[in-house]
């Protein structure tokens, strides 16, 4: 569970760091599940010996299971998990069992866009040895204090504005 302090757009600014949150140790029983998900069988991502026959120290783990904890990371900071407007992701580096992935943004850029509270950031996630995996930006928005309404969600299965009789 994600125990950072969820953030306003009043409590942004430019060059401020978003606490960093580390995942793992990774573990190459998941990697089966998500081969079947992406129809990736490639054995550089199941097979230990093949792996290593290639000069790889084990398998690799897919880069958008990586991706998901970089994603989880900045989502779980969000007040709504859609508030995230836009990614741009570059692979730098390979995942390997026993990983520990640190996920890390820091805030370019805050403006208004559409009459929307926008933030802009650099984001990364690094092994323990301190090796970027993923570099990229992000785009997202954040609730205004002033105007925090407390947006409710509708109840499940019934969709806003409509009414049941």
């Amino acid at each position: 569970m994600d125990t950072r302090s969820k953030v306003y757009f009043d409590d942004i600014h430019e060059g401020m760091d978003i606490q960093s949150v580390t995942y793992g140790p990774m573990d190459r029983y998941s990697y089966i599940p998500i081969a079947i998900i992406l129809r990736d069988t490639n054995p550089l991502h199941l097979d230990r010996v093949y792996a290593r026959e290639r000069g790889l120290p084990d398998v690799v783990q897919q880069g958008p299971l990586n991706e998901t904890y970089l994603y989880r990371f900045l989502t779980d900071w969000l007040h709504r998990p859609w508030d995230l407007r836009k990614t741009k992701i570059r692979f730098a580096a390979n995942v390997f069992p026993d990983d520990l992935l640190t996920c890390h943004g820091t805030v370019t850029r805050k403006y208004r866009e559409n009459d929307e509270p926008r933030v802009d950031c650099q984001i990364w996630q690094e092994n323990q040895k301190g090796e970027k995996i993923l570099i990229g930006e992000a785009t997202f928005t954040l609730p205004e204090r002033s105007n925090d309404a407390g947006v409710a969600l509708p109840p499940c299965g019934r969709s806003p504005g409509l009414s049941t009789v």
